[in-house]
């Protein structure tokens, strides 16, 4: 979890201190030594304007502040008490060895160091120890929370606004379903103060995009700033399921532990003492639809002769029904967990009925089974009555609405239809309920209500009524589009590479002689064609478009049949103006007709930053589209990633360069293939 540090300090040399060094040789490498503890000073804020809003948010929202005291510095004081009369712990004070110090302060607990050797080893481990020691205690420092116990101070989350061109950047991404692009926004917001409002919004617009991949990763990270949050710890429930649900097939392993997670998460909340009755109901919901998966999928692995009895002695079963039915008590208006433990009731009852034998096995006396079976025909004729109570009323109330939520208002309807199913007499209201439910459905609704009848024919449970429903489904199927379960990606080549040669370059990198260029050619068609030999699956490309290995890499990938996506830091004319005239005219021929095959996908339209992310310490928007390029690889979703690197390991001209790209790639786990680019520099003629 990444904290955030506010130093609050003199600038410049005062009263024989130089604070300037104070910051840059104490301060920051006794921080370095802290995990994930990162943050600025006052400077920033006055290079950038708007010092008062900024300031204020800082001060309040800061997991730590350092407030260097050793002078009386009106500002320094200033901010110090705006922090003290708003936090009532973590902040720490320093001062250097000086005769005068603020009276007031005298009896608060300060480290003293010495201006004048500012690199001591051993003052700079006594304040890592130190402030590692305030961020962990919970101890009241502030002198006003001291006085005044019963104060409490303000919620930070109140004061961590996400900025609104981040907000609209976020939107973006999601209009234009750029899922890399989402990815790309939540790893910028995991460094500033209001990255858990940020987070949330790019969370949210991933579920929206079905992104669970990315959306895990946002919400774990959100996770990791607010362990406690409902809707993050609701959230990364139903994105392991879906996971767990993807991944059974081919890795059942990865299944089982996404689908442990899954579990966790939801007890998380039902251990929660915050979430409402709604939010509990649905904690519960989750829970229950886990263990209906789990007992789904243990029916399909029998044979359809004893799926029947398997359904019935699966535990499961039981535990499922009763978990839906204790969601809806916490909440009647959840009506989904009330129709889905009707759902699975009248399954039991319907097993029990037909399968006498089998559901005697499940108790010791037969008067026992007698009794259950009863009970639980009471049970669902009464919790059919409070459901269509709560159904219904949630349809009145869609009506009386006079922009109602479309996804709501049609998720009602087809429970109303459920409901139908489970209760009615009559076929044909059924049917003609399931056409009225998926009248205006799109298709994934459409599969997931095709699913739900699916499992009831299979157990043969209604079996007129079910097939009336089915018939329904059968007549929209026909005239609405159903989403494609397309063969997942096998493999992504990512691509980075040194360019060509600046003309003014003393040491040779990548000579533009046609002897390089034909090297660096074969290096790279035979790393393709390695790939190509271990991927089974289709393969994609991905790279930028700079002169040398990067437009070599699209062509070769072109000659293969291998179908690239291009990526450019800005728009094309600004970045041949950059990254491809230098190499001369052939290059910048080349680079247009990829452009014209390609279409490219722009970061932005000038080198500036964002800027929300303006502040954020060394970087720049090379680096940027390092990281861009990156997570719309991984956003394809392919089984495997491996970046192939035209690189002679030598340090980079520049931030963002081919060093900077492998660095990321292998702090993340995944292939990085380099091609020994060192041979190019001598082919300089």
């Amino acid at each position: 979890m990444i904290r955030h540090l506010f130093i609050v300090r003199p600038f410049g040399v005062q009263q024989g201190v130089d604070f300037e060094a104070v910051e840059g040789a104490l301060i920051r490498p006794a921080i370095a030594g802290i995990k994930d503890l990162q943050g600025g000073t006052t400077q920033a804020i006055f290079e950038q304007g708007n010092i008062r809003e900024d300031m204020f948010r800082e001060l309040v929202t800061a997991d730590l502040v350092i407030a260097d005291v050793s002078i009386h510095n009106a500002n320094v004081f200033y901010e110090l008490g705006v922090r003290h009369g708003l936090r009532p712990s973590v902040t720490f004070l320093l001062r250097a060895k000086l005769d005068k110090f603020p009276f007031d302060l005298q009896t608060d607990r300060y480290l003293e160091y010495d201006h004048e050797h500012l690199d001591n080893a051993e003052t700079i481990a006594r304040l890592t120890e130190a402030l590692e020691a305030t961020l962990n205690a919970g101890r009241v420092d502030s002198p006003v929370y001291e006085v005044l116990p019963s104060l409490r101070s303000p919620d930070p989350a109140s004061l961590r606004v996400v900025p609104r061109d981040f907000r609209e950047e976020v939107e973006r991404a999601r209009e234009a379903n750029q899922r890399g692009d989402l990815r790309l926004l939540a790893e910028e917001a995991r460094s500033f103060p209001w990255a858990s409002e940020a987070l949330r919004t790019v969370g949210r617009a991933q579920i929206d995009l079905t992104a669970f991949a990315g959306a895990r990763d946002t919400f774990e990270w959100l996770r990791d700033i607010r362990p406690d949050d409902v809707e993050t710890n609701s959230r990364l429930a139903t994105i392991y399921q879906r996971l767990a649900k993807e991944a059974a097939p081919t890795q059942p392993g990865l299944a089982r532990d996404y689908s442990a997670r899954s579990d966790q998460a939801i007890q998380h909340v039902i251990d929660s003492l915050v979430p409402g009755s709604w939010d509990r109901a649905e904690a519960y919901a989750l829970k229950a639809r886990n263990l209906k998966a789990r007992w789904h999928d243990a029916c399909a692995r029998v044979d359809s002769s004893n799926v029947r009895a398997a359904a019935l002695r699966g535990p499961e079963l039981k535990s499922a029904c009763d978990t839906y039915q204790e969601g809806f008590a916490y909440d009647l208006n959840h009506f989904y967990s009330g129709v889905n433990a009707l759902a699975l009731l009248r399954v039991r009852i319907e097993l029990a009925e037909a399968l006498p034998e089998v559901w005697l096995e499940l108790f010791e006396q037969e008067d026992d089974a007698r009794r259950e079976l009863d009970d639980l025909r009471a049970t669902f004729q009464q919790l059919a009555a409070t459901v269509r109570m709560s159904v219904d009323a949630s349809e009145r109330n869609l009506k009386q609405q006079k922009d109602p939520d479309e996804d709501r208002r049609m998720w009602t309807l087809i429970s109303s239809a459920d409901l139908t199913l489970l209760t009615s007499s009559k076929p044909r209201l059924v049917a003609q309920r399931f056409r009225e439910a998926l009248a205006d459905a799109p298709g994934f609704a459409i599969s997931a209500v095709r699913d739900q009848l699916e499992m009831f024919r299979q157990l043969a449970v209604r079996p007129e009524f079910v097939a009336a429903a089915l018939a329904a489904v059968d007549e929209k199927q026909e005239t609405v589009e159903l989403p494609a379960s397309a063969p997942r990606l096998g493999r992504v080549l990512l691509f980075t590479g040194h360019m060509v040669d600046e003309p003014s370059r003393e040491t040779p990198r990548f000579p533009g002689t046609e002897s390089a260029e034909a090297d660096a050619r074969r290096m790279i068609r035979e790393a393709i064609e390695r790939e190509r030999h271990l991927e089974t699956g289709t393969m994609v490309g991905v790279g930028g478009g700079a002169a040398g290995g990067d437009i070599i890499f699209h062509e070769v990938c072109a000659e293969l049949g291998i179908p690239t996506r291009l990526f450019l830091a800005l728009p094309p004319n600004l970045f041949a103006v950059e990254s491809v005239g230098h190499a001369g005219p052939r290059w910048i021929d080349r680079f247009y007709q990829l452009c014209g095959r390609v279409q490219p996908r722009v970061l932005s339209e000038t080198k500036d930053l964002p800027s929300w992310v303006k502040r954020k310490p060394n970087y720049t928007i090379w680096q940027r589209n390092n990281l861009w390029m990156l997570f719309n690889a991984l956003a394809l979703h392919a089984e495997r990633l491996t970046l192939l690197a035209l690189w002679d390991k030598g340090k980079a001209d520049g931030p963002g360069g081919t060093e900077d790209l492998v660095k990321q790639v292998t702090d993340r786990g995944y292939k990085v293939q380099r091609l020994e680019a060192e041979r190019l520099k001598t082919f300089t003629s």
